[in-house]
């Protein structure tokens, strides 16, 4: 299975870096996006109670908006590529591809497994490409930039990694598995749009859970985007301050969602490629 694996992963990175459009969006989304919210929006000074107030408290350890919302931007991006990962199953359905690999002498599982991988990989790259800009940022007169901590070494590095994987691979293994269920595009895009705005909204990942009213703190503290985005600014930053949870129940409960989301997206996939 993991030869199978392999290559179909292959195919799928080889289309997509060979189409120039995609890969000049890997680059300039996540600069939009960090130009858009973390330069021209300057939500820190709504948090600013007065010359007393530690930010740090509101900004999950962060000493500023920008660095809070670099941690969250990237959450955002691992959910908003995963989400659309199931896309390309439809059109490799509407091509012929799909049905020639559920006839081929391979394991099925390759399919939906090799869908997810190739996502996460993508997805890697484009969270990996907001860190590295939001850190130059900081070189340079008037703009804001995200700021690690010092002691930020490679086990911090690590566990980022695994806040994002456990995330991307979670969300992934859902979309991919209703790509092979849904056989149409506008049912499988009404449902990212259902899904993508109020997971991302009612996190912590862009707005801070101390700013948010009453009713939304709760929804804010069980949502799986708030324990990987909180994890991992307390890496980052290397302080607890302001933090929801300590990091080793960020760490259980999105590696809990990541359970059963796989789990649910093993179901949808196995009952959607025996159907004939």
């Amino acid at each position: 299975m993991i030869t199978e694996t392999l290559a179909l992963v292959g195919r799928d990175l080889r289309r997509w870096y060979r189409t120039p459009g995609q890969i000049i969006l890997v680059f300039t989304t996540p600069l939009i996006w960090l130009l858009l919210f973390g330069q021209a929006f300057n939500i820190g000074k709504l948090a600013q109670g007065g010359p007393q107030t530690d930010l740090r408290l509101v900004f999950g350890g962060a000493t500023d908006y920008f660095s809070f919302m670099a941690i969250g931007q990237t959450a955002f991006i691992m959910l908003f590529a995963s989400l659309f990962s199931g896309v390309s199953l439809i059109q490799d359905r509407r091509l012929g591809f799909l049905s020639m690999l559920q006839v081929a002498p391979i394991p099925r599982a390759s399919i939906p497994v090799s869908r997810m991988m190739s996502t996460v990989f993508k997805s890697m790259l484009q969270a990996t490409v907001v860190l590295v800009v939001a850190a130059l940022f900081a070189f340079i007169p008037g703009l804001s930039g995200l700021r690690f901590s010092h002691q930020f070494g490679i086990i911090e590095a690590g566990g980022l990694v695994l806040f994002l994987v456990l995330l991307g691979s979670s969300m992934a293994a859902l979309f991919v598995a209703l790509g092979l269920v849904v056989r149409n595009e506008e049912v499988l895009f009404g449902l990212i749009n259902l899904l993508n705005f109020p997971l991302m909204f009612t996190s912590s990942a862009l707005i801070p859970i101390a700013l948010m009213p009453n009713w939304l703190q709760t929804i804010a503290k069980y949502n799986p985007i708030t324990f990987v985005v909180d994890g991992m600014r307390q890496l980052v930053f290397h302080t607890s301050v302001g933090s929801v949870y300590p990091v080793g129940v960020d760490l259980i409960g999105v590696g809990i969602f990541s359970a059963l989301m796989i789990g649910l997206g093993a179901i949808l996939s196995r009952k959607a490629l025996l159907r004939t």
